[in-house]
């Protein structure tokens, strides 16, 4: 396991949360347009599954279970810088999704964001 890749793991991670973090903050601005809301969600979606494999194995380099691993968890321990990166997005993500979810009515919609939400996660 070489720095190299260890850094370029947590560098798409930090990249894949900036991009979820302009996602959530495109749902608060449109979330009263069902038809780009739903296209959101969908990207939303497969974002995640991006951010899930980088999280696995970036659990498993940084030394903890990658079963169990969330965001959270890496903070744990996760090496400078990265140590203050991410829960600098995990608190920006939380804000916006406490936004997200203040303004999604009852629905089909409503039923897909809780279904995707991050704090489902």
């Amino acid at each position: 396991m070489g720095t190299t890749t260890v850094n370029g793991e947590a560098t798409d991670l930090s990249a894949r949360l900036w991009d979820e973090r302009a996602l959530l903050g495109d749902l608060v601005t449109v979330a009263v347009d069902p038809d780009h809301t739903r296209h959101l969600l969908d990207r939303l979606r497969a974002l995640h599954l991006e951010q899930d494999v980088l999280v696995h194995a970036l659990a498993e380099r940084w030394g903890t279970d990658p079963d169990a691993a969330t965001l959270r968890t890496l903070e744990r321990v996760a090496p400078p810088p990265w140590d203050l990166i991410l829960p600098e997005h995990r608190a920006a993500l939380t804000a916006l999704v406490a936004e997200v979810d203040t303004l999604l009515p009852p629905g089909p919609l409503r039923d897909a964001w809780d279904r995707i939400s991050p704090r489902a996660r």
